[in-house]
């Protein structure tokens, strides 16, 4: 079994973001997270990886597709292979997971909205109900 992670670290206006992807096995995992607006230093990456890594709200997808890269390559490659990566990262994969993961929640909380308004206006009912009753009481 392999594992393969890598961490792309990008200017979306007005915070510098981190997308961590990971490859364990066929399991794809995606995660994100702000840095704020000064560019991260390799010290703030490091402690990040060491402090926060489990506490990371990871999203994942099965069956990765992704080609194997060879260990060895040469450094050349290497770093025109990033350059490109850096290029297509948001266009990827990641953000599809990203963006799925963002609907899911965003209908998670409509449902969660809509359960704690529905109770709010069973109890205003409940108290006006009791409130009439204790009006009309004796008479």
């Amino acid at each position: 079994m392999t594992i393969q992670g890598k961490l792309t670290v990008y200017f979306e206006q007005p915070f510098y973001r981190g997308l961590f992807e990971q490859v364990v096995g066929d399991t794809y995992r995606v995660a994100k997270v702000t840095f704020g607006t000064q560019v991260p230093t390799a010290n703030e990456l490091l402690c990040l990886i060491q402090q926060r890594w489990g506490s990371l709200h990871w999203v994942a997808a099965q069956e990765s597709t992704l080609s194997e890269a060879p260990l060895t390559m040469n450094p050349k490659r290497r770093s025109r292979q990033a350059r490109k990566e850096v290029q297509d990262s948001r266009k990827g994969r990641a953000s599809t997971l990203l963006k799925l993961e963002h609907k899911h929640n965003l209908q998670l909380k409509k449902q969660r909205r809509k359960r704690l308004k529905d109770q709010h206006a069973r109890e205003v009912r409940l108290k006006k109900q009791t409130k009439r009753l204790e009006k009309h009481r004796g008479h």
